[in-house]
């Protein structure tokens, strides 16, 4: 059952113009481990996304054993079943009560039996050494990093998927772990489906790999074995992912008169005894023969320090955009528009004036003239904030309708009977008020995803910097302050992440981005404890950078330079503001 992608594209989700993958033909055979590897934002796991079925493709085709993958735009569960995806660290997905909900949650849509379940968890537990930890009704979240890290593989591992696709799986992970994956790997060899793996670690995966495919900025750079392509290493360095070190001490070697490169040894294992093997050919005396105080004519003299700038100054230079991501590489267009370019103070008084105005307003004629110019600040946003606003408000908003609908009804007794009425006025007075809050929110998502975090903590430090006149500590403010703006467009990013988490272990035949009810505590749980987290390691680079102490850090504000275009911003934010405000008059 092959897994084929015909002329497959892929476009950025924030600019339709700017493809991740182009013109990708690929064929990966029964029974073959494939390695893709590339430097960051070459491809690699957008590649592995559309394999899983976690998103279309732009263009193009994919097929699992001759059978599309997506049809009018959704995929097909019964193909993805037999897909399996692991994302990177994947602990931090782990949301349920015990091992045995975690494993229960990812077989759910298999309709295996108990016993079958059953037998599954116990036999991915022991491919990946968790025998002794396993408890089924023991908490996830007591577990070791390691094991948390192995027991997120397991819950994939258990489904038993055709294709197994997995993403950077030793990244951070221990060494004694790292192998029990390795012998799973190994294992796992079968005529059914195969593995692909993206990875950085070429030193630990290229012994097992059957085939190893390059990409660079989203195109096939090369496709061979890895014999190979170490045999002749020139896409490594092109494509800036550098080289294995077998490669490096086997042309270091070879320089020097001990050729082992063509006998494709990879492992260190395997190059260790080709050395030895060919060290016993060329030296062939015996040591009464050898003189006592000399070397044996011909050892090989290496000079580690200088092997790999040799080897490297022998290949051709590799593309100077090779170690950039295909992010820095290409930017989106919309970091050119007005509002990335204005200054963040001009910013700041804009969002100041329309909330003001925003909430000076009683009535539904003035909330309605206030959304105006909220709306049109949305145009010139980049996609992928338009996407994330939407996603943020969609919720809101439901929660502003049913607060409307609980704010109309009204309880009244009509003889030994209650009765259930609605309340127009009530609920029209609710909705004002939500309403309201609703613009607010509108207007501070604008803002953060329009300014960067620096620049913002820039400007408020500027705008706060009179206080320290009268000897106000106004840096933790701003930072604060800052801090809170920050997490907006950070929430709507892990948002997107977990869901596809989601996606993936509950093989929810859903359009990308949407996540099914049932599926909610799996994805709020990780969100919230990842948020936490982040939290967490800002606190901790606060107190290392000695925030509060020191006010060096935020007031660099001899670069803010206003232009005119920042003039007539804040002009006509001004404007603005008095217009709302003599509406409300």
């Amino acid at each position: 059952m092959p897994l084929t992608l015909n002329n497959v594209s892929a476009a950025a989700p924030d600019d339709p113009n700017r493809r991740l993958l182009s013109n990708v033909n690929l064929t990966f055979e029964d029974g073959t481990i494939t390695l893709l590897i590339g430097h960051t934002g070459s491809g690699k796991s957008t590649l592995l996304h559309l394999l899983a079925g976690m998103r279309p493709p732009s263009s193009g085709d994919i097929r699992l054993d001759d059978e599309p993958l997506w049809r009018r735009k959704r995929v097909i569960q019964p193909l993805l079943l037999r897909l399996g995806l692991t994302f990177q660290f994947p602990e931090q997905q782990l949301f349920a009560r015990s091992l045995r909900q975690e494993f229960g949650y990812s077989l759910r849509p298999y309709g295996l039996t108990a016993q079958e379940k059953e037998r599954r968890i116990r036999s991915a537990c022991e491919d990946l050494g968790l025998g002794a930890a396993f408890n089924p009704d023991r908490s996830p979240f007591a577990l070791s990093g390691g094991q948390r890290r192995r027991l997120a593989l397991a819950t994939t591992i258990a489904t038993s998927p055709d294709w197994l696709l997995m993403d950077e799986p030793t990244a951070g992970l221990e060494s004694a772990a790292a192998k029990e994956l390795l012998r799973y790997i190994q294992a796992r060899r079968t005529a059914k489906g195969g593995m692909i793996i993206a990875t950085h670690d070429l030193d630990l995966f290229l012994p097992l790999a059957d085939r190893v495919i390059v990409l660079d900025h989203g195109t096939i750079a090369a496709d061979g074995t890895p014999a190979a392509l170490c045999a002749n290493p020139e896409p490594f360095v092109q494509a800036g992912v550098g080289l294995p070190s077998c490669v490096l001490l086997s042309h270091a070697l070879a320089r020097n008169g001990t050729a082992v490169m063509d006998e494709g040894k990879l492992s260190p294992e395997d190059l260790a005894d080709a050395i030895a093997e060919r060290l016993k050919e060329r030296h062939c005396v015996t040591v009464k023969s050898a003189p006592p105080a000399e070397q044996p004519e011909g050892k090989p003299k290496i000079e580690s320090q200088s092997d790999e700038s040799a080897l490297l100054a022998s290949l051709p230079p590799q593309s100077q955009a090779a170690g950039l991501s295909q992010e820095s590489a290409h930017p989106p267009a919309a970091a050119n528009s007005l509002w990335y370019r204005l200054d963040p103070r001009t910013k700041w008084l804009l969002y100041l004036f329309i909330v003001i105005g925003t909430m000076l307003q009683s009535s539904w004629l003035g909330l309605a003239c206030a959304a105006l110019p909220i709306a049109a600040a949305y145009i010139g946003l980049s996609r992928s904030a338009l996407l994330g606003a939407a996603k943020l408000l969609k919720p809101l908003a439901w929660f502003m309708l049913i607060s409307v609908g609980l704010a109309g009804l009204e309880w009244t007794a009509s003889g030994s009977f209650p009765f259930v009425g609605f309340s127009p006025e009530h609920a029209l007075a609710t909705g004002l008020n939500v309403f309201r809050l609703f613009l607010i929110t509108l207007a501070s998502y604008w803002f953060a995803a329009a300014t960067p975090y620096g620049r913002m903590v820039q400007g408020l430090a500027w705008g706060l910097g009179y206080a320290k006149r009268l000897r106000l500590r106004t840096d933790s403010f701003a930072l604060a302050v800052s801090l809170m703006f920050k997490f907006i467009p950070m929430i709507v990013r892990e948002w997107q992440r977990f869901s596809d988490i989601v996606r993936a272990r509950g093989k929810a035949a859903v359009r990308p981005g949407a996540v099914r009810g049932r599926d909610m505590p799996a994805l709020v749980v990780p969100l919230l404890l990842a948020l936490f987290h982040r939290a967490e390691e800002m606190t901790a680079a606060l107190e290392m950078k000695k925030i509060g102490r020191q006010t060096a850090l935020l007031s660099h504000t001899e670069s803010l330079r206003l232009s005119r275009a920042d003039g007539i911003a804040i002009v006509s934010g001004l404007l603005l503001l008095g217009g709302l405000a003599a509406l409300r008059g």
